[in-house]
């Protein structure tokens, strides 16, 4: 019995250790937006802003693999070559600063949004640096550089030009970067050249803000939460309920000129959403015909599906919908 035992295990052990080059994403659950930022006197709704996380697994095991391919809700996808070159920590660390920049995005957008209801609403802020979250193979970036100047023109002295050198890079080009605390120049190669990318991240006034707000921390990474933290806090900021009393949900990237961008695991999003009991669910232009495969999956159609490209067009579905 021992040895048969072992003859069964031992298979199952070395499958369950062996990584592969694949991506497992599986449904995830929701969380109230209101748990990452809280503003002040914040007027109460009926209903909620939810947020939705999926699970997902890099260098899934081959074990890992076989499992989630036995789901139809499930799916499994090549890791791209464009990624493989980060280690788990970097990957760890994209997340991050996507996170903190979507929220920075949420707050500006909101905050201007709602002061055209009301004047007295007010956020300051100035551009900081632009923060790397991607850099491809064998560049002299890495994950967290600051790019705080090009060619001698830095940010806090031309805010103007710098932005127009670093939108129009050209080879050999030097990037002034602040790396953990240290100054280095980077001359753009060819394998630097329009080979990154990250976030503009702006120093935002919290002492003058009115009214005021508190960020809560929170162990989550990437962006496609903004879409939402943006309507939760511009339904916080003014007295109109627009929620509606209903449970609203979504997802997707926002910047901030209101642009609602294209997210991943769209089809597990809309499961999570709908196990969750959400009535509306609000999904980037550019991941609705996938979203619209998993919808004509779902049991019923008591969870509404809308495709948004801005934030003007999410706000005009929970106020006339």
């Amino acid at each position: 019995m021992i040895v048969l035992g072992c003859l069964v295990s031992l298979p199952l052990f070395i499958l369950g250790i062996i990584r592969t080059d694949k991506s497992i994403t599986l449904p995830g659950d929701t969380t109230i937006v209101s748990d990452f930022v809280q503003i002040e006197g914040a007027s109460s709704s009926k209903g909620s802003f939810e947020t939705i996380f999926v699970m997902s697994i890099d260098h899934s095991t081959i074990l890992q693999n076989f499992l989630a391919g036995l789901g139809y809700k499930n799916e499994i996808d090549d890791i791209t070559e464009s990624y493989l070159h980060f280690t788990d920590y970097e990957l760890s660390k994209m997340g991050y600063i996507q996170h903190q920049s979507s929220i920075m995005y949420s707050l500006i957008l909101a905050y201007s949004e709602a002061s055209k209801i009301d004047s007295s609403i007010h956020l300051e802020y100035e551009f900081d640096a632009f923060v790397i979250s991607y850099y491809g193979p064998s560049s002299s970036f890495r994950i967290g550089d600051r790019i705080l100047g090009v060619n001698n023109i830095y940010a806090s002295d031309d805010f103007e030009l710098f932005r127009d050198n670093f939108n129009n890079m050209k080879l050999n080009d030097t990037f002034h970067v602040e790396r953990e605390g240290k100054m280095i120049d980077i001359v753009l190669d060819e394998n630097s050249y329009k080979k990154i990318g990250g976030y503009a991240y702006y120093n935002i006034n919290t002492e003058t803000a009115f009214p005021k707000y508190e960020l809560i921390p929170q162990n989550v990474g990437g962006p496609s939460g903004g879409l939402l933290q943006t309507l939760a806090l511009y339904d916080a900021l003014l007295e109109e309920d627009i929620t509606k009393g209903r449970m609203i949900a979504g997802t997707g990237t926002i910047d901030s000129n209101g642009n609602v961008g294209e997210i991943g695991g769209i089809m597990q999003k809309i499961y999570t959403a709908y196990n969750d009991g959400i009535d509306i669910f609000l999904c980037p232009s550019e991941n609705y015909e996938d979203a619209l495969i998993a919808y004509n999956n779902l049991p019923d159609d008591s969870m509404k599906l809308y495709k948004v490209s801005t934030f003007a067009e999410a706000l005009e579905v929970l106020l006339y919908e």
